[in-house]
């Protein structure tokens, strides 16, 4: 049952834009590419550019439709209706329009639109219906009135397309020269010429004709001139010698091989958005088409191919294979083959089929109701109990196969009798067989199991739980067998089955791709899917590695269910989820040996309040780094994306998305922004560096910072000044304290000086006394013996005469005032005080006074007074009476401590 008709063609990778998503106009009439690969359609609104990460309308003043687009050095030039001009970018990176009509005399102006724009000898012309202008030197001049269709340059010159006349060389004065021997064009409206080496392709609505040798002639091919006339020829492409591709109104591209006759058709039917080409331009590989309705890209030379089912009935693709040179699909609805490039479903296929299986040149499929044997276009049921995963053969046991079902395991003998294996009773998803009655089993969920089953395979005898090593688990784990060791790919580490000691060990071998899953291995290489990035990755595990990362393949993979079969030695198929790819690998690599990544481009340097001059590092205001928006672009080319580095105060790292970076709340500082064009194969990425500087805040500007030097200077002053005062003041205060000191001292050495005399005059004083009281003891005893002896001295007058003088020179009034004297010396105002208290005593009592006060006995005081003991006694109890002591009181100890 054919339930679709659509062609099994392979289609390269065709990148849709539609209106919704540039946000203008859907039908677009010319498009072109500067050197920096920055594409420019001219559109119904205006002006479309798309730098690779987005698209930007560019309007006219006065909104009118832009015919045409053709970019020139550093100008991309338009026309309109009775407008042309050109677009530069200013200083800040914005696209500014530049009208050149004002150059033009309004009576050489035609009511007319701008179709066709070109260079020539250093001037650009313009070319309407009616009429054809030189731009040179600022100034517009008319070069012809005729009605044209086409203009290019051929043989170096000017060659136009006139309306039903053939082809023409136009020189500067406006004078024609017809191409010779063109008599095959005549009465044919030209629409387009191109071009090609020496020669000249010339198409019409219905052919394709070329100019070679001198003579124009039509195109030798048939076919292609049949499919012209239906599909109505609008512009044509010269990619190099061997190809070109052909733009029609009604079927999409020709894309035509003049050496080996062939061509493919691409249309809206395999991924075109309409198929109406309106212009093409090439950049890199990648075809641009402007359309009727959208913008597409397509990569004709790519080395993935696809086959995509619009229809949504064939669904996600599980496992695809080629069996009696005819590819099967087992997709989640059933199981389809290609007949005569025609996609049929197999007959009682429908349904979830999980793989497909050529086992002893039959073909098997695991569904989900049951497991079948496809022959022709029949399902024929094997076992139909439960769904299946997997079957395998049984080694060395001819024609016995083992099932994988949703409940168990199912031998099936030589005769496909099938028969449940008792003792397995939960459902396996992988199996691999270690030898004919040894197997290694995984549960969808609960990890791996060793299962050894009895000889004719229809119990078992054991079923053991592999340990996990990390303990997390061995959930949804995927098993291999990898040059003979049993391999587990789990939870995004690989593992391999240790039989000595019956558990898993980390594979070292494979450490490197953690995170890739395996999906296809052979003696060439392996090719694993990126579980992080949802890449396809091969590999040989040495040198070479090429990954698959165009999101063709990368958005429409089949997650968890990845799968890649082989047809030959270069030729793979992946299965997507609404198709499958065919991947070449040697074109594959070659491709990627010849990678190009456009450079990355500022486009615009923004705070909250302006755009900046990127001519020159901007330098951003503090109060405006709160929100700083840098717009950049990354010309389409074999980038896998584009990343940043910001280096300064701050250091940021990310993804570039949508081409714009917004870095909010900047510290002040040199800062340094880097993007990356970064490498599909990890290669050295494309840099481009930009530098700006944020300013400090006002408050740590330069004339802040030399007020705060100023200030600085005079707080240091201040304190200088002040540290002088408080030293001055410091100096005085220790001056004073110095000179205080000073006093201090020299009155306390005065003070020693003083006491030092008072003790000498107090020594000189007692040694006087003591001196006067031996000396007047001596006397009193030489009185005392001439006393006792008196009778005996025959002349009593000389004895008296000589008593006498002993007397007067004991009562000596002359050592009285000297002992007076010097006693005042030492004792000062000892006589005025005690007089004061008691101003009743005698001279007398002041002469015992002074003599107890030298803390004198009575015994030593006798003498000095001329006087007994017992008389020196009597005159202390007198003068205690006199002084009105207490008999307790001691009387020189009373005038020692109070006198």
């Amino acid at each position: 049952m054919v339930v679709s008709g659509f062609s099994q063609q392979l289609t390269p990778p065709i990148q849709n834009y539609s209106s919704r998503d540039y946000e203008a106009a859907s039908q677009n009439w010319d498009i072109d590419i500067d050197e920096q690969g920055i594409i420019y359609v001219a559109n119904n609104q205006g002006l479309l550019s798309y730098d690779g990460q987005r698209w930007k309308l560019h309007a006219l003043k006065t909104g009118s439709i832009i015919r045409s687009v053709y970019t020139h050095n550093d100008r991309i030039y338009t026309g309109s209706y009775k407008e042309f001009g050109y677009w530069s970018r200013d200083s800040t990176g914005s696209l500014k329009y530049n009208s050149l009509m004002h150059l033009i005399d309004e009576e050489q102006l035609h009511s007319d639109e701008f179709w066709e724009i070109l260079s020539y000898q250093n001037a650009i012309y313009f070319r309407s219906f009616g009429a054809i202008y030189k731009y040179e030197n600022d100034e517009i001049t008319l070069v012809k009135n005729e009605v044209t269709n086409k203009m290019t340059v051929f043989n170096d010159r000017l060659l136009i397309a006139v309306v039903n006349s053939g082809l023409y060389y136009l020189d500067e004065n406006g004078e024609m020269e017809a191409l010779p021997n063109q008599d095959v064009l005549e009465g044919e409206t030209i629409s387009d010429i191109k071009v090609k080496g020496e020669k000249l392709l010339i198409g019409t609505r219905d052919a394709l004709y070329e100019f070679k040798e001198g003579k124009c002639s039509l195109f030798k091919d048939d076919k292609l001139n049949a499919d012209l006339r239906r599909f109505e020829l609008n512009h044509i492409l010269a990619l190099n010698e061997d190809e070109i591709v052909l733009g029609t109104v009604k079927n999409g591209i020709i894309h035509y091989n003049i050496t080996e006759g062939k061509y493919s058709i691409y249309n809206r039917h395999n991924g075109l958005q309409n198929n109406t080409v309106l212009r093409m331009v090439e950049n890199n590989g990648n075809i641009w088409l402007s359309l009727d309705n959208g913008v597409d890209m397509i990569n004709l030379h790519s080395p993935v191919e696809y086959y995509t089912d619009d229809t949504g009935e064939l669904g996600a693709v599980y496992d695809l294979t080629f069996f009696k040179e005819q590819l099967y699909l087992g997709s989640n609805t059933g199981v389809y083959r290609f007949v005569e490039d025609e996609q049929e479903l197999i007959d009682g296929s429908e349904g979830h089929t999980w793989n497909l299986e050529i086992l002893n040149n039959e073909l098997f499929a695991n569904h989900n109701t049951g497991t079948f044997k496809i022959e022709r276009n029949t399902f024929k049921p094997v076992e139909e109990r439960t769904g299946s995963f997997r079957i395998l053969n049984v080694p060395q046991a001819e024609n016995s196969k083992l099932i994988a079902t949703y409940t168990g395991l199912t031998h099936v003998n030589g005769s496909e009798l099938t028969q449940t294996v008792t003792g397995v009773n939960f459902p396996i998803r992988e199996l691999l067989f270690q030898n004919p009655s040894s197997l290694i089993a995984a549960h969808p969920y609960e990890g791996i199991y060793k299962i050894q089953l009895n000889d004719d395979l229809t119990s078992a005898l054991s079923v053991d739980k592999l340990k996990d090593i990390d303990g997390k688990g061995h959930y949804n784990a995927d098993i291999y067998r990898i040059n003979e060791q049993l391999a587990v790919f789990n939870g995004g580490k690989w593992y391999r089955y240790n039989s000595f000691s019956d558990s898993l060990e980390v594979f070292k071998e494979l450490v490197a791709y953690n995170n890739h899953k395996l999906l296809y291995y052979d003696g060439m290489g392996y090719w694993f899917t990126d579980t992080k990035q949802n890449t396809l990755v091969f590999t040989d595990l040495k040198e070479n590695k090429v990954r698959v990362a165009s999101p063709k393949i990368r958005e429409r993979l089949v997650k968890k269910y990845e799968k890649i079969i082989k047809t030959n030695d270069s030729i793979y198929y992946v299965a997507l989820n609404d198709g499958f790819a065919r991947i070449n690998l040697q074109e594959l690599i070659r491709s990627r040996k010849n990678e190009k990544l456009s450079e990355p481009i500022i486009r615009g340097f923004s705070d909250v309040d302006q755009r900046y001059d990127l001519s020159q590092m901007p330098a951003v205001p503090y109060n405006k780094a709160r929100d700083i928006r840098v717009q950049t672009a990354l010309p389409v080319s074999d980038a896998a994306g584009m990343h940043y580095e910001l280096i300064g105060e701050d250091t940021l790292r990310g993804k570039v998305e949508n081409g714009y970076l917004n870095f909010q709340n900047l510290r002040h500082g040199n800062y340094e922004l880097n993007l990356f064009a970064v490498s599909q194969q990890k290669g050295t990425p494309a840099r481009t560096s930009f530098p700006f500087r944020v300013n400090p805040p006002w408050y740590l500007s330069g004339v802040m910072k030399f007020v705060y030097l100023i200030l600085f200077m005079g707080l240091i002053s201040l304190i200088y000044w002040f540290n002088q005062l408080k030293l001055r003041k410091q100096q005085l205060l220790l001056e004073q304290k110095f000179e205080k000191e000073h006093k201090e001292r020299l009155n306390q050495l005065e003070k020693e000086r003083l006491m030092n005399e008072i003790t000498l005059k107090r020594k000189e004083l007692a040694n006087t006394t003591m001196v006067a009281a031996k000396k007047n003891e001596v006397l009193m005893e030489i009185q005392g013996e001439l006393n006792k002896d008196k009778s005996k001295f025959s002349n009593q007058f000389r004895l008296k005469h000589i008593m006498n003088k002993i007397n007067r020179a004991i009562k000596n009034k002359d050592e009285w005032q000297v002992f007076e004297t010097n006693f005042n010396q030492v004792h000062e105002d000892f006589f005025k005080d005690l007089l004061e208290a008691y101003p009743k005593l005698t001279n007398k009592d002041l002469k015992l006074c002074s003599y107890l006060k030298m803390n004198l006995t009575s015994k030593e005081i006798a003498p000095l007074m001329g006087i007994s003991v017992r008389g020196v006694e009597v005159h202390r109890y007198r003068l205690r009476k006199k002084m009105g002591l207490d008999n307790k009181e001691n009387l020189t100890n009373f005038l020692i401590k109070n006198f």
